[in-house]
């Protein structure tokens, strides 16, 4: 896969178990009883991030690469490796949401799902639209900052 994509509405039921959307799952190989492990924990901004096992060993080559005496950075690993936990699909794209995690995300019933690129995001649908709304940037403003438009237009 080169990389997760769109945005879908799923439900959790009762345990905490929901099922990613089928557009968002890996290819399972022939025979596998299950997909590559990922990385569930805290996110960036309300959410809880879904890192595939190479995108967190990516995470993980940074952080390596910082101080332990920086304060931020005890900071962060504590709070984002403290809540973190190996996860495993099974071939119908299932995993088990564990209760700290629904915790740390407001989850309910209803969770917005999102390909990230890189990674995928669990929403409670209000936080992301108070997340987008509070942004107080457009799409079009935001992409300026990122990207130097002129340059992209000259390729």
């Amino acid at each position: 896969m080169d990389g997760f994509y769109g945005q879908f509405n799923i439900v959790m039921d009762e345990k905490g178990r929901i099922i990613i959307p089928s557009k968002l799952r890996p290819i399972i190989p022939k025979g596998a009883k299950e997909v590559e492990n990922f990385i569930l924990t805290k996110g960036l901004d309300g959410c809880l991030a879904l890192y595939p096992r190479k995108q967190w060993e990516l995470i993980q080559q940074r952080l390596d690469s910082l101080s332990f005496t920086q304060k931020d950075f005890r900071y962060f690993s504590r709070l984002l490796h403290s809540v973190a936990i190996l996860i495993n699909l099974d071939r119908q794209g299932r995993l088990l949401i564990p209760s700290h995690l629904q915790q740390e995300a407001s989850l309910k019933k209803e969770i917005l799902v999102i390909g990230a690129y890189r990674w995928i995001e669990f929403w409670n649908p209000d936080i992301y639209r108070k997340y987008l709304d509070q942004y107080g940037q457009s799409y079009e403003e935001v992409a300026e900052k990122l990207f130097d438009i002129n340059h992209w237009q000259k390729e």
